[in-house]
């Protein structure tokens, strides 16, 4: 392992302003999952909870049409938050889960900041990065493994420091790392390279590949049988979708796609990231090599994975957010100007605020939905119509898709467009059993099995609906049940 980063003077108040610090973060993002939250999956993901809680309960009309298992890599929250499912019901329980994961996320920076003896505060900078693609598009799994991945990695770096450590660190590795593969296998890959790149660049190479090898046996254990399945699937043709690595989309999807989220969500991380690189270059020969090698060994991976692999979507833009955490812990801050610092503090509240600017007004946009949804449907299946499309005003991101799955999140019963028809969820179809996705309000075949719907905009219903009658209406959702 390379020499020990200087320690930066912790003044003795804080711990206090690190517990403020989290206690208000915890109410802001709180607030921005309460109630209807701009994510795309948060629904769907939310109605899986519910409906695995139905199988849990034997509801026979659930099980008719669903079966629940335990996929490797993928989908360890919604089991994890099982009970609380239990306890309350899918929609509480995905909040929770997404509000959770944006309680790890500065606490695993805290992690990598107090093993690398980088002052608290510094945590402040990475807060925008919570608001990552995987917040946006409500992927709960992945969502929730980034942190994981950040604070397996500060225990791998924490056992590097030293035999006393060693023991204990590395059980932690092998079970947070262990999480992380259950909960998605793009962050557990992630894991893996960083690892392996720490690993072979430390100066006690044997050592470090042990306490590798000893950290991560079981979940690569685990999911060998998977990874080789899924390699398979990226170099050969198939129903999934194909490869892509998309070279241009690596530089500016997030750029294109960030319009009422707020510009600064890629920005201010960019700009930020780009004064602590300037910063350890400039002081190199007095910091540590190690969180050099981490970061470079993940921004790497993010350039050389592809935009779709193995028939997922969007795979290479879930990883920005892990280098960008690991930035931030490159350099004492201190060599940073106060000036300049500052301005990046501006930077990061700027960004906190267009981030809130905009789901106060997606929560206004579809104000209404939390009224139908407090209501159970009647028997049979329910199902969600969006008669303005899948996207939100000015947004290219597709929050309507799933919105109407609250309701199956809320109530239970038999829903639709929640992945059942995916094999790495874990409540899927039973064998032979299925029901339309995303529902075409011009096709009556779809709408056939559907006894209540859940359709959202103002526009005039089409002559499909016919055997429909309007039975309850908030805003701009109409609830409407089979004649």
């Amino acid at each position: 392992m390379s020499r020990e980063p200087l320690a930066a003077p912790i003044p003795s108040d804080e711990p206090w302003k690190t517990v403020l610090l989290l206690v208000a973060w915890g109410g802001f993002a709180a607030w921005c999952v309460s109630g209807i939250p701009p994510s795309v999956d948060l629904p769907a993901h939310a109605a899986q909870m519910q409906t695995l809680a139905e199988l849990v309960r034997g509801n026979p009309q659930v099980s008719a049409d669903y079966e629940a298992h335990l996929p490797l890599g993928y989908g360890l929250p919604i089991w994890l938050f099982l009970p609380v499912t239990l306890l309350t019901n899918g929609a509480f329980a995905a909040r929770l889960a997404a509000w959770t994961a944006l309680m790890l996320l500065p606490l695993s920076h805290l992690a990598l900041a107090r093993v690398l003896r980088r002052p608290t505060w510094t945590v402040v900078f990475g807060l925008p990065l919570a608001f990552n693609i995987s917040y946006w598009y409500g992927f709960l799994p992945s969502f929730f493994s980034l942190p994981l991945a950040l604070l397996s990695l500060a225990l791998y770096l924490h056992a590097l420091r030293g035999p006393g450590r060693a023991v204990g660190a590395v059980v932690g590795l092998a079970l947070f790392s262990t999480a992380t593969m259950l909960s998605h296998l793009v962050a557990f890959g992630a894991l893996c390279v960083g690892v392996a790149a720490l690993a072979l660049t430390s100066e006690s190479r044997r050592r470090a590949v042990g306490l590798a090898a000893a950290g991560l046996a079981l979940p690569l254990a685990l999911c060998a049988t998977r990874v080789v399945t899924l390699a398979s699937r990226a170099v050969t043709a198939g129903d999934h979708m194909a490869t892509d690595y998309g070279w241009g989309s690596h530089f500016n999807w997030l750029l294109r796609n960030y319009r009422p989220e707020g510009r600064l969500a890629v920005v201010g991380p960019l700009l930020v990231t780009l004064v602590f690189v300037v910063a350890y270059l400039r002081h190199r020969r007095e910091e540590p090599r190690a969180p050099w090698v981490l970061f470079l060994a993940l921004g790497a991976l993010f350039l050389v994975t592809p935009k779709a692999l193995s028939g997922a979507w969007l795979i290479h833009v879930r990883l920005p957010v892990l280098a960008g955490v690991v930035a931030l812990v490159l350099v004492d801050p201190a060599y940073i100007a106060r000036r300049l610092r500052l301005l990046l503090m501006l930077v990061v509240v700027a960004s906190l605020a267009e981030t809130a600017r905009y789901h106060w007004r997606f929560k206004q946009e579809v104000a209404g939905l939390e009224t139908l949804v407090a209501s159970p449907p009647p028997q049979g299946v329910h199902g969600y119509l969006s008669l303005v499309g899948n996207r939100a005003r000015d947004s290219r991101l597709v929050y309507l898709e799933h919105l109407g799955q609250w309701w199956t999140a809320t109530q239970g019963g038999v829903g639709h467009h929640f992945f059942a028809d995916a094999d790495h969820q874990p409540v899927r179809f039973r064998p032979g059993h299925s029901l339309p996705q995303a529902l075409d309000a011009n096709s009556a075949r779809q709408l056939a099995p559907f006894n209540t719907l859940l359709v959202y905009g103002d526009a005039p219903l089409p002559g499909t609906l016919t055997d429909f009658e309007e039975t309850a209406r908030a805003g701009s959702w109409r609830r409407l049940e089979r004649r």
